[in-house]
């Protein structure tokens, strides 16, 4: 058999991984993390109730789409910008080499939406994107938002197959900022 140098790309869960060594084999790896964590279960199954080793329950192989606001931190108190606006910034990926094409933010609950600024490389194709794509928008504060008032920033990614994050990991991607009246 002739061996060749060849070049893999690895995408890991939000990190970056360095291959060692690499084994092919006809089964899954029998490491803690392929086999009895990233698995996918039904709503039902917890930590209680959990069968690790049914057959049923195929390793998850690729990434559902997936956004998060990082700039300001959960909590933290922001200035005001000039037109009454909240700078925001955060990223957005999707498995399977999906390209994130749009990431929408909300200050109000979803009443109202505004799209951010995706900075990310333009030429790359649709389908093969395996990168963190950073988003970044000033969004208009809510009517009837007064100053020191809590406001929950919502953020949420559609990828390139249009596929875009259930309303339900909505609720745990909220991130909590308080305002202050800007002195601008």
């Amino acid at each position: 058999k002739q061996w060749y140098q060849r070049r893999v790309r690895v995408v890991g869960a939000r990190n970056v991984k360095w291959v060692g060594n690499m084994t092919i084999s006809h089964e899954e790896s029998h490491s803690h993390w392929q086999r009895r964590d990233y698995k996918g279960f039904n709503p039902s199954i917890d930590w209680h109730n959990v069968d690790f080793d049914n057959k049923t329950a195929v390793s998850i192989q690729n990434q559902p789409i997936n956004s998060m606001v990082c700039d300001p931190l959960n909590g933290e108190t922001v200035t005001v910008q000039p037109g009454n606006k909240i700078p925001l910034r955060g990223y957005a990926y999707s498995g399977a080499g999906a390209k994130v094409i749009r990431v929408d933010v909300t200050l109000d609950g979803g009443e109202t939406w505004h799209t951010a600024e995706l900075i990310q490389d333009e030429e790359s194709p649709l389908n093969r994107t395996w990168s963190w794509s950073i988003w970044k928008i000033e969004v208009p504060l809510p009517e009837g938002v007064n100053p020191g008032d809590e406001v929950k920033v919502t953020c949420c990614a559609v990828d390139a197959n249009y596929n875009r994050q259930p309303e339900r990991t909505l609720e745990r991607r909220r991130e909590r900022v308080r305002r202050r009246k800007s002195c601008l």
